[in-house]
């Protein structure tokens, strides 16, 4: 269930893998994800296990709908249990309130947690989001609300080595995010999510940066890929100020 689980001064980062849920397949087993057409009631169990493995309830944990935009939502309290598909509009959550779990879903994108001071951030980072800058866009919320030195954790999801994309779309997401141009092992056009975002956290002056690693295509027991499944679940990265 807690592929990683780290704990820093004053806050709790977890990132989750498929094993400990009860969804059935495609979906099995820790599906987080509404918006999959898995049964509800098995993703509202899936979340409940999450929350109380780390001393929370699903009550406490707010998703993004993630839309593969650069929209950014300050959270101040938890979502009704009706909002079961995340904030609208939304690929980045943060907050200043102990006790809620945002959470950042993927399967392929990468989810990045950010720790500061009284303050933590998620966000959803793929094609879109390397290229809209959505982490940029986290970090200046955090910063308005008070972050200084800031802590970021990137999480699971497709390598470089199997995220193959024509040679347009990788010169495109180059222009807008240096570094995350690469290839595969075939020595075809690719993206590397990871460098991407690692590069634009150091360009905000992000220093603390760790990648839990781990590719979501590559490791199907492990992780939910849409490149490679097509019908599946989410895994899902989840940071608390504690």
């Amino acid at each position: 269930m807690l592929a990683h689980d780290e704990t820093l001064p004053g806050a709790r980062l977890v990132f989750t893998d498929r094993s400990g849920g009860v969804s059935a397949p495609p979906y099995d087993g820790l599906n987080l994800a509404q918006h999959t057409g898995d049964d509800g009631d098995r993703v509202h169990a899936n979340r409940d296990l999450l929350a109380r493995a780390i001393g929370l309830t699903h009550r406490d944990l707010v998703f993004a709908e993630q839309v593969h935009g650069r929209g950014v939502r300050l959270i101040t309290k938890p979502s009704a249990r009706g909002a079961d598909r995340g904030v609208r509009q939304t690929d980045g959550l943060v907050t200043t309130a102990p006790g809620i779990g945002l959470v950042i879903m993927g399967a392929d994108c990468l989810p990045v947690l950010l720790v500061a001071d009284g303050v933590v951030g998620a966000a959803h980072v793929g094609r879109a989001g390397l290229a809209l800058r959505v982490l940029a866009e986290v970090v200046a919320v955090m910063r308005a609300e008070g972050a200084r030195e800031l802590v970021a954790r990137i999480g699971p999801g497709i390598c470089a080595g199997c995220y193959e994309v024509p040679a347009s779309m990788a010169a495109e997401v180059e222009r807008e995010s240096p570094g995350s141009r690469s290839t595969t092992r075939q020595h075809r056009p690719s993206l590397d999510l990871r460098a991407g975002a690692r590069r634009q956290l150091e360009d905000l002056g992000v220093s603390a940066i760790a990648d839990v690693g781990g590719c979501t295509l590559e490791q199907p027991d492990r992780y939910f890929s849409y490149r490679r499944d097509r019908v599946t679940g989410r895994h899902g990265g989840l940071v608390v100020l504690t």
